[in-house]
């Protein structure tokens, strides 16, 4: 059976020699244009029934190196891998590839048909290896049932991408990592975008716990509302979305 490959690429589109290469091998390609689409993506691959092998594309431009670091991260297996350089203009790429251990790392500079025929041995071999070898499903079963809201808040502006389940939020090729009480807050003050949301329903579903001394509930939820909202400084597509609405609570932008 055909091996699904998944191809994270940016703007500019698939390498067409890469492209060739994997179609002449008899892959099964599927575009992606994110991080986090591209992990989505692996999830379905990973454990969808007939399917012998993943193989996984990854252009450096489209956030090749984020991704590898997130899934060693997470203690996830890394599907044999292919990462393609449109640039060539970091070593440091190429040496972080290397120490997560990429099957192949092709540069755009290279001809072209060296870049099928690399593309197309990666593919073939896997495909032709013992079943028993080939790549196991890329993250844990128990991880694919996603939040049923997480489609729904991910893409209403495309500022953004948002993992309840990793509680990780993608903005272009880099991630935010949250806390578990920071992810609590945030998946919430999401789900009521533009809407107030009362402190109290913050302290009993951020902290997970009922607070009869609101005045202490807020004194213990304040810091991770400080650690969140200086993480979401950092990127100027979430900088300034969260506000205090005084005297009631808070609101997501």
């Amino acid at each position: 059976m055909a091996a699904q490959t998944i191809y994270m690429m940016d703007g500019r589109g698939a390498d067409p020699a890469i492209l060739r290469g994997l179609l002449a091998a008899g892959c099964d390609v599927r575009d992606t244009h994110s991080v986090a689409e591209t992990l989505n993506s692996l999830r379905a691959a990973g454990t969808r029934s007939g399917t012998k092998s993943v193989i996984l594309v990854a252009e450096v431009q489209a956030g090749a190196i984020p991704l590898l670091t997130l899934l060693r991260e997470t203690g996830t297996q890394l599907p044999p891998t292919l990462l393609f350089d449109q640039e060539g203009n970091s070593i440091q790429a190429a040496i972080k590839a290397l120490t997560f251990g990429v099957q192949d790392y092709v540069l755009a500079s290279e001809p072209a048909i060296q870049r099928e025929l690399r593309a197309r041995v990666l593919a073939e071999r896997i495909q032709s290896s013992d079943p028993s070898t080939a790549s196991k499903p890329v993250l844990p079963r128990e991880s694919i049932v996603a939040n049923p809201l997480a489609t729904e808040r991910a893409d209403q502006r495309g500022d953004f991408q948002w993992d309840p389940e990793a509680k990780v939020i993608y903005v272009q090729d880099k991630y935010i990592r949250l806390s578990p009480v920071e992810g609590r807050v945030f998946d919430l003050l999401l789900s009521r975008r533009n809407r107030t949301v009362p402190m109290e329903e913050l302290l009993s579903h951020g902290l997970q716990r009922h607070h009869g001394n609101v005045d202490e509930g807020i004194r213990l939820l304040r810091p991770h509302m400080m650690r969140l909202r200086n993480k979401l400084e950092r990127h100027p597509r979430l900088a300034h979305r969260i506000i205090n609405v005084r005297g009631n609570g808070y609101m997501f932008i």
